[in-house]
């Protein structure tokens, strides 16, 4: 039964793509930006859908098992972001109607050297997070007995056809669909597991018995170090990232921008209690020794009627590929836009025909790329937040610098680039510290001074004032 309800599932999703790439997609514009046509609900799924995927409902999970309500802090922190998008820069970026960060980075400061360092760290975060998604699928097909390569190939596989056949406008209709689709089934999930222990009092005496320390209970139980860690990445990264803004110059003007990246954060954070409460549910159901990766395949496999477990865990997937497919958009953007059409000049308006081919090789080709990465990969949040840091240490500061500091330079934008990710990369792999800092402030700090004092002493690359 869990099989043929998820085969119903993927089913579906290929032929959504189907008919889109027959009917909405008829050139570039289509593909990565659904024409700039969305209006409130959709551009609201769209980004809501970004965030809501393997890493907040199978790595929140985890999360709830491991560390208990404080666990819900990386399902709020996206929540934040996205309202701290939608009332900094969604409007004003909206209205600049690009197509990319690095678009914005190449008109505020000029030349190709820094839109393509921006493009560049971008993509390596992108396909970091879809990585991330798809070690989270390969966990959800385990359960119904896919095992080893099989289950991330499936998913890669579907999520990679739709994409690539339907583009930005298949992404977000898909969105739409799924968000709700996952947002109820983690909620069933959640309601399941508190009437199995008899209510959220029972949960408390089961985990109470199996030795559960009090701090497992707080919010803040596990110090403010761990909710900074998760915190200040992941909205650091929504205020910069590509996949939010192609979502954000997708929308039909700049209201509808802001009000999408407001209404998707008030989602986000009302719904990133859910999956914390299925690990914890599994912590204290499951016998020991489960894994926490495991907690919400548990819950689905153990608690469940078939038919049950077979709509969640098609809201599971659901939920990953609302965010993979939101990934790889923007990926192809990147490559399309700011290194084929821009960097090396590859493109005229007369080959509309052949950019789309071209984007929907590259969506195939960043697929195949996140998937042999994927899967040597054990950890979805920490793949996410490492994810997040190499590319906001390095491009967040000339974003927003750019905006708020008219004397910022081309060379000061390049030292803030090379310099914050320089330091996050030694911070990451080597364990570099810069007073006690986590990597990610440090990063940023040593980016933001860069970028001031070139900025201050350099003298080319005159600042712009589009922003």
């Amino acid at each position: 039964m869990l099989l043929a309800i998820v085969a119903v599932y993927l089913a579906a999703m290929l032929a959504l793509g189907v008919w889109v790439s027959r009917t909405r997609v008829a050139g570039v514009t289509d593909f990565l930006l659904a024409g700039r046509r969305l209006g409130l609900l959709m551009a609201a799924g769209a980004l809501a859908a970004t965030h809501f995927g393997g890493g907040a409902v199978l790595g929140g999970a985890e999360y709830g098992y491991t560390h208990g309500a404080a666990g819900v802090w990386y399902g709020l922190s996206t929540g934040i972001g996205l309202l701290a998008l939608g009332l900094l820069t969604a409007r004003r970026f909206r209205d600049l109607s690009l197509f990319t960060v690095p678009d914005y980075l190449a008109g505020r400061y000029g030349g190709k050297a820094v839109r393509v360092l921006g493009a560049l760290l971008s993509l390596v975060a992108l396909v970091g997070i879809l990585a991330a998604q798809v070690n989270a699928a390969g966990r959800a097909f385990a359960i119904l007995g896919l095992e080893g390569m099989a289950a991330p190939v499936l998913a890669v596989a579907v999520f990679v056809a739709y994409t690539a056949l339907g583009g930005l406008w298949a992404a977000t209709i898909s969105d739409a669909v799924q968000l709700a689709i996952a947002a109820v089934g983690v909620l069933v999930a959640a309601l399941v597991v508190l009437a199995r222990a008899g209510d959220a009092g029972g949960l408390g005496a089961l985990l109470q018995a199996k030795g559960v320390a009090p701090a497992y209970f707080n919010p803040a139980g596990e110090g403010a170090s761990f909710i900074f860690w998760l915190l200040l990445p992941t909205v650091m990264y929504t205020l910069i990232g590509q996949d939010f803004y192609q979502r954000l110059f997708a929308a039909r003007d700049a209201r509808t921008a802001r009000a999408a990246a407001l209404a998707g954060g008030v989602f986000l954070v009302v719904v990133s209690a859910l999956p914390v409460v299925v690990g914890m549910g599994a912590r204290a159901l499951a016998p020991e020794g489960l894994a926490p990766g495991d907690a919400m395949p548990w819950v689905l496999r153990e608690l469940m009627h078939p038919v049950l477990g077979g709509f969640i865990l098609a809201a599971v997937l659901a939920a990953i590929m609302s965010t993979a497919d939101s990934l790889l958009t923007s990926a192809t953007a990147h490559v399309v836009k700011d290194v084929w059409i821009e960097a090396l000049g590859r493109a005229d308006a007369g080959e509309e025909r052949r950019m789309l081919a071209l984007s929907r090789v590259v969506t195939v080709v960043v697929g195949v790329v996140a998937l042999a990465i994927g899967v040597s990969l054990p950890g979805i949040v920490r793949t996410l937040i490492y994810s997040y840091t190499m590319y906001t240490a390095g491009v967040l500061v000339p974003v927003l610098g750019g905006i708020v500091w008219k004397r910022g330079t081309r060379a000061g934008a390049l030292a803030a680039i090379v310099a914050g990710a320089t330091v996050a990369l030694a911070g990451l792999a080597g364990g570099l510290e810069l007073g006690g800092l986590p990597v990610e402030i440090a990063a940023a700090g040593v980016s933001a001074t860069a970028f001031v004092i070139v900025s201050l002493f350099s003298s080319g690359g005159r600042a712009q004032a589009r922003a």
